[in-house]
């Protein structure tokens, strides 16, 4: 009886001994850390390989003029949005 209340009573343990726990939390910022830096790298790489891509071989074009043959007239509004109604299953005919 006396071996069953100190078993309930008993604090929880921890899985893992504090030493593997800090190994672990170590190992997780590493791993962060490193992820961090390759992704800085990889950032600044491209932002220099965008920059030389757009600063040389500079091309200067000239478009022809362009030249009006017609002028269209403004279309008249329809009954469906004379009415108002812009749902999407309007039944109203035209």
């Amino acid at each position: 009886m006396n071996t069953v209340a100190n078993t309930l009573n008993a604090a929880p343990q921890p899985l893992l001994s504090t030493p593997a726990r800090v190994v672990a939390a170590l190992a997780v910022a590493g791993f962060v850390a490193a992820a961090w830096f390759s992704a800085e790298q990889a950032s600044h790489q491209a932002v220099l390989t965008t920059t030389a891509a757009l600063s040389r071989n500079v091309i200067h074009v000239r478009l022809p003029t362009v030249e009006i043959v017609a002028r269209r007239e403004p279309a008249a509004m329809s009954a469906v949005a004379a009415s108002g109604s812009f749902g999407p299953r309007t039944q109203r005919s035209l």
